[in-house]
């Protein structure tokens, strides 16, 4: 079982302290009246969008909006900051790290005006939480840095405290800093218990369970864990009482004390189903689920897996949870000798890892094209920043002419053209620079997908072929012996091949054989490929590698296949064009797609040739077209 013990950075835990705590139904009448103060009816509206920003970020941007509207029309600057840290916020638990960034810098630029460096340390330290998310650490301990300064600047015991528990958040990140990570949560278990803050010592102390439990000091890790425990049941925080119900049953798994830890799971399954909280209730099923398989109790784990099973997929398939419970369902299977459950649930469980590996590679994407636009907004700010200086300047040349042309005469005349010729070469030849220079990061950025895309076929194909293996290797010796040699052929040729431009069609059809049969021996006859291919174009025409693989496993994905109608692939050829073509037979619940295979061969055969490559339906047929080289 996996170490959870989860560490809690300092304003996040804030803002769940906060929505767990706010009346919203007061807050929206103070903000509705407008008899009251401007900023009494601001630090309402703040707290409710701080309360949504959990659960709800969606809603905690549209209020941050409303109040950063509001804040603008009175000038109020800095409430205009709380209002865009808002935003940023809520940007952040959306995982659109770029936008919470550009609008946490806007913060910062107002506060410098306001000035209010009390709240600037707030939003240093939100800015150091998601150069941790994205493991840049370097800048993560600038910016937390430079929030502990200003907190020890202007006196704010508090928030140094929960500064020095975001440091040691982010050294916990890099290993074998123990030491230092301790000293910090000593630092602010001390500010905490001077200030009888007992908000901040829970989350200190959780820290300080984390890091002895990584440690392997069980002893350490269950004291600190229960003196967390026993705050939160003092300050009614049920959310947090139930997690670290979950982090003590993880160290009493550790200690060998099942029963106790099993009774924990309990509680924490009970916890969850009064709060109604069904993402926690599947993580805990999936980890008693866990301690069952542990101890060998096949069919507890089979019920308790079953249950997360259920609750991950009402929360909206796919997600982590669904692809958890499904591998916890097939080790439990697999156990008891049920090969054919244990396939079905297997099968489930690398789809579903499928599907969130095309999503967080639709969002990486995604996020490289968000950066890709702000690396081109800030050329064009560059760009303005010169022309702007530029004109500046010509304006004072201008007035300095105006005043002394009777003195400086013509030679005064010949100095200022000659410096505006020039500083007119220098901007044209600065701005084809640019224009260069974006135009090679657009060609970077597309080199850079088509690796990230091709780099998934090598762990996908070897994880979908080794887990056949596993089921057949026990039914037929001598049929297993044939897949491990197709296997390998398969595998020697991505790895041969897949640094390759392009290859002869002779070559990826040998591949295609290979691969082919693994399909065969997982389908058995609900799929047959036919090739239909005049056997002097084999050694003349070239393809780019893996493309044929690509395109049979998108069939493969979204048609449904029986012995009655099994799928067949016919690959042919046309005008130097080479066909792909399966029957539509569209599986009766589509599985979630992103487009990213075809989009992976299109955005190939772009940087190869000018033919396009074209996919549609034609009759009752899905066809794909590849140009021939």
């Amino acid at each position: 079982m996996k170490k959870a013990i989860l560490l809690f950075i300092s304003f996040l835990f804030a803002l769940t302290f906060l929505s767990a705590q706010v009346n919203a139904g007061y807050l929206w009448r103070v903000w509705n009246n407008p008899t009251l103060q401007d900023t009494v009816r601001l630090n309402a509206m703040q707290q409710l969008a701080y309360s949504y920003v959990n659960k709800h970020p969606d809603s905690t941007r549209m209020l941050a909006q409303e109040q950063l509207a509001f804040a603008r029309e009175k000038g109020l600057l800095g409430w205009q900051a709380r209002a865009l840290n808002s935003i940023g916020l809520s940007y952040r638990f959306q995982s659109n790290y770029a936008k919470a960034i550009q609008h946490y810098e806007q913060s910062l630029a107002l506060l410098a005006k306001a000035p209010d460096r009390n709240y600037m340390a707030t939003v240093y330290r939100n800015m150091a939480d998601v150069y941790r998310i994205q493991s840049n650490l370097p800048k993560a301990i600038d910016y937390i840095t430079k929030s502990l300064q200003l907190a020890t600047e202007t006196g704010d015991q508090k928030m140094a405290a929960d500064g020095y528990v975001s440091i040691a958040t982010i050294y916990y990140e890099i290993p074998g800093q123990d030491s230092i990570i301790l000293d910090y949560l000593e630092k602010a278990r001390k500010i905490y218990e001077a200030l009888g803050n007992e908000n901040g010592l829970s989350f200190v102390y959780g820290n300080l369970s984390a890091v002895y439990l990584d440690q392997n000091e069980f002893d350490k890790a269950l004291i600190f864990g229960e003196k967390t425990m026993a705050l939160q049941q003092k300050s009614g925080n049920r959310h947090g009482l139930a997690t670290s119900l979950h982090n003590r049953a993880v160290i009493r798994c550790y200690q060998g004390r099942y029963q106790e830890a099993m009774a924990d799971f309990d509680q924490e399954i009970e916890i969850f189903q009064e709060m109604g909280d069904e993402e926690g209730l599947a993580d805990a099923y999936i980890s008693m689920g866990d301690l069952w398989l542990q101890l060998k109790r096949y069919p507890m784990a089979i019920q308790v897996c079953s249950n997360a099973l259920g609750i991950a997929r009402r929360l909206g398939s796919p997600n982590q949870e669904e692809r958890y419970a499904c591998e916890c369902l097939y080790t439990a299977f697999q156990m008891q000798g049920n090969y054919r459950k244990a396939l079905e649930y297997l099968e489930q469980a690398v789809i579903v890892k499928d599907s969130l590996q095309q999503y967080e590679t639709e969002q990486k994407l995604k996020q490289m094209e968000i950066q890709r636009q702000m690396a081109i907004d800030s050329l064009d700010r560059e760009k303005e920043n010169f022309r702007v200086q530029m004109a500046h300047q010509q304006t004072l040349r201008n007035k300095d002419r105006t005043l002394n042309w009777l003195t400086v005469g013509v030679l005064g005349v010949l100095i200022v053209a000659l410096a505006f010729l020039v500083r007119m070469l220098y901007f044209r030849r600065r701005s084809q620079l640019l224009q260069l220079r974006s135009d090679e990061l657009e060609r970077q950025q597309l080199l850079n997908e088509v690796a990230l895309l091709r780099s998934q076929v090598n762990p996908h194909f070897l994880f979908n072929s080794l887990s056949i293996l596993s089921s057949l290797v026990r039914v037929n010796a001598d049929l297993s012996e044939q897949f491990i040699d197709q296997l390998s052929r398969s595998y020697r040729y991505i790895l041969e091949q897949k640094e390759q431009s392009l290859v002869s069609l002779r070559t990826e059809l040998e591949f295609i054989q290979a691969y082919s049969f693994l399909l065969k021996i997982r389908f058995e006859q609900k799929y047959d490929l036919r090739i239909e291919l005049p056997e002097e174009i084999l050694d003349t025409c070239k393809i780019a590698p893996l493309t044929l693989q690509l395109l049979i496993e998108n069939a493969v994905k979204h048609n449904r296949m029986s012995v009655k109608e099994p799928l067949v692939v016919t690959v042919s050829v046309e005008n130097k064009t080479l066909l792909v073509k399966n029957r539509l037979q569209l599986r009766a619940t589509a599985p979630i797609s992103t487009g990213v295979g075809l989009q992976n061969i299109i955005n190939r055969y772009a940087l190869l040739t000018k033919c396009r490559v074209w996919a549609g339906e034609e009759e009752d047929q899905f066809v794909v077209k590849v140009p021939l080289l």
